[in-house]
């Protein structure tokens, strides 16, 4: 298969999306697939992989390190003539290039897949515009995008539960971003001992996250605390990097464990693998997931995770058997399951073996296999007409506006 990808995320840009993108299409090519990856500029951008073409962006955007694409210069980056051949179009967002992706396949009368990897209503504080219009906007959006195309993918059960409360109406998916058990084999169990000075006895909880708002990391800062009075030799350490890394740094410096509350940094590959078979306990927050990954990857280098119950991870997490989930706010119920976990090293020796079970039951080689038979299910559909949708995201804006004049007129009369 001839497959396209649209997304506004992509390598160098360190997240979900970016991760997600490029391994699907490294195992659709790996099957024997050709992937063109339309994906924006970053600064200090050097040699590109194969068949990736980039888009000419505004970086930096909104003093974030996110890079805007500019939809209409995508001629420039690639003869969209021989888009003629593409079997099928998979776009990644909802905007922008996910736009410029529907257009296109529907130009060529070919089907469109879309992956709903973000909760983008949980993101609009990175936007500068008004909160409330723009998260209703963006809902709005998401859900008369995902019935312009044919076909959705989402990556959790949770996620396919609000999709279809929104309205959306055309068949979804659950297809999991999988995980890559080849780059978590191997590592260094000691990387963190040795890079941190921690001592062999002292358990280690570890987080992996964009430090941002969104992702909840100050609520495990405060849960530490409650397990630092408990198990004086415990660290917690938190990989990635992100604009409430300053305000987090110095919420930590005031708590009297601050000596062992370390913030890491990015780390990737082997690095990463290191950090992961290093800890005892994987702890996650964030309440905006759609799958949360790095639980995943974590469960693959055997850890028992203990999170926040949000979208997208209760399909892994299962209580007592690989982890615990935890309701939002309840730190002093996290920090429970956490220390149950410290506690007792059979317990932990289960729930590690049931962690890497999971893990394997949602594999890369697996999920891949699930969205080819999706592609070619859609291939199949031969001559079906398929509905075309023009300036989506200004009919939305307008019809928002407009809706709230009738409602205030309403109140008036």
């Amino acid at each position: 298969m001839f497959v396209a990808f649209f997304t506004n995320n992509y390598k160098p840009f360190i997240g979900g999306v970016p991760i997600a993108v490029e391994n699907l299409a490294k195992t659709l090519r790996r099957r024997g697939h050709r992937v063109l990856i339309f994906a924006p500029d970053y600064d200090g951008l050097e040699d590109d992989e194969p068949d990736v073409f980039r888009v000419m962006s505004i970086k930096n955007f909104n003093d974030t390190p996110f890079s805007l694409p500019l939809p209409l210069t995508l001629r420039p980056a690639y003869d969209l003539d021989a888009l003629s051949e593409v079997d099928i179009v998979h776009v990644h967002h909802p905007f922008l290039l996910g736009m410029s992706g529907l257009q296109l396949a529907r130009t060529y009368d070919v089907p469109v897949v879309f992956t709903y990897h973000t909760q983008y209503e949980k993101y609009i504080h990175y936007l500068p515009f008004p909160e409330k219009w723009t998260a209703e906007v963006a809902v709005r959006l998401a859900t008369r995008f995902s019935n312009s195309c044919d076909a959705v993918i989402a990556p959790s059960s949770d996620i396919q539960r609000i999709l279809t409360e929104r309205g959306v109406q055309v068949p979804i998916h659950v297809i999991p971003t999988g995980v890559d058990l080849q780059k978590f084999r191997g590592g260094n169990g000691l990387f963190l001992r040795k890079k941190l000075n921690i001592d062999s006895s002292a358990p280690i909880l570890l987080t992996v996250s964009r430090i941002a708002k969104e992702k909840n990391v100050g609520f495990l800062i405060e849960v530490f605390t409650k397990i630092a009075e408990v198990e004086p030799r415990a660290h917690i350490v938190l990989v990635g990097e992100g604009d409430a890394r300053a305000e987090l740094e110095s919420q930590a410096h005031k708590l009297p464990c601050r000596e062992r509350v370390h913030f890491l940094g990015a780390l990737s590959g082997k690095d990463l693998v290191s950090a992961y078979k290093s800890a005892d306990v994987f702890v996650f927050a964030s309440t905006t997931e759609t799958q949360g990954m790095v639980v995943l990857e974590a469960m693959a280098c055997g850890l028992p995770v203990v999170a926040v119950a949000g979208p997208g991870i209760r399909d892994f997490v299962t209580n007592g058997l690989n982890g615990y989930l935890v309701e939002d706010g309840r730190s002093d119920d996290f920090a429970k399951q956490v220390l149950s976990i410290l506690s007792d090293p059979e317990c932990r020796r289960q729930f590690s073996d049931e962690a890497k079970r999971t893990a394997r039951r949602w594999s890369l080689a697996e999920t891949t296999k699930k969205v080819e038979r999706l592609y070619r299910g859609l291939i199949k559909e031969t001559g079906v007409r398929r509905k075309r949708e023009r300036f989506i995201m200004l009919r939305e804006i307008i019809g928002y506006h407009f809706r709230k004049l009738m409602e205030e007129l309403d109140e008036f009369f």
